[in-house]
């Protein structure tokens, strides 16, 4: 379980300090989150897990120089997509594999819930969400996923992406109004229930 907003403060007070135990807390808290939003910023898994691992290398070499922080998971999202585009950015061959690449769902990102709809309205709606996620740009996904899968503030959001707020909205909102339009026959209601399912 995320630990409260104090509890949070405690762990990465005793994780600066050196404790060994509260460095492994974070780590098995948060790998799992970043590695899910990793994979929504890149389609190169190997660099999303390097990055990952080069992470916490780092803050554990450098935990006595970090500061307060009022939001840890807010802190490695950050610094992990800060990592990501740095090697990115470095590397022409990322630069290059990366331009046009969207990550895609699978049938596995979805839970049909047969007490909601007939199935195969769900199975048509399905359908539809996987076409038109998959036409959104990189940039929409992830402010999908930041903000629906991950749970940040769209100011949040405009901060981890690195862009102003209103960008942040302009992809989250323009993301919404593509997906709706494609499953327009659907009630609102059921699309944003199906949304959550897509990451």
């Amino acid at each position: 379980m995320v630990p409260t907003h104090s509890s949070a403060n405690d762990l990465w007070y005793a994780f600066r300090q050196g404790d060994e135990a509260a460095f492994q807390q974070i780590y098995r808290l948060y790998a799992h989150d970043l590695l899910n939003y990793g994979n929504k910023v890149t389609n190169d898994v190997p660099l999303v897990e390097d990055s990952i691992h080069d992470l916490f290398i780092e803050l554990w070499q450098s935990r006595a120089n970090l500061s307060d922080t009022d939001s840890i998971k807010f802190y490695l999202f950050r610094s992990l997509r800060n990592k990501i585009h740095k090697v990115r950015n470095r590397d022409l061959f990322f630069q290059a594999s990366d331009i046009d690449s969207t990550p895609t769902s699978t049938a596995d990102d979805f839970v049909i819930e047969n007490n909601l709809i007939e199935r195969e309205e769900i199975e048509q709606l399905h359908r539809q969400l996987r076409k038109s996620y998959a036409l959104l740009t990189p940039r929409q996904q992830e402010a999908l996923n930041l903000r629906f899968y991950q749970h940040f503030s769209n100011e949040e959001i405009a901060q981890i992406m690195g862009v102003n707020y209103q960008s942040a909205c302009r992809f989250i909102y323009s993301a919404l109004k593509t997906l709706r339009e494609v499953v327009r026959i659907f009630s609102l209601s059921l699309l944003w229930i199906e949304l959550a399912r897509l990451f």
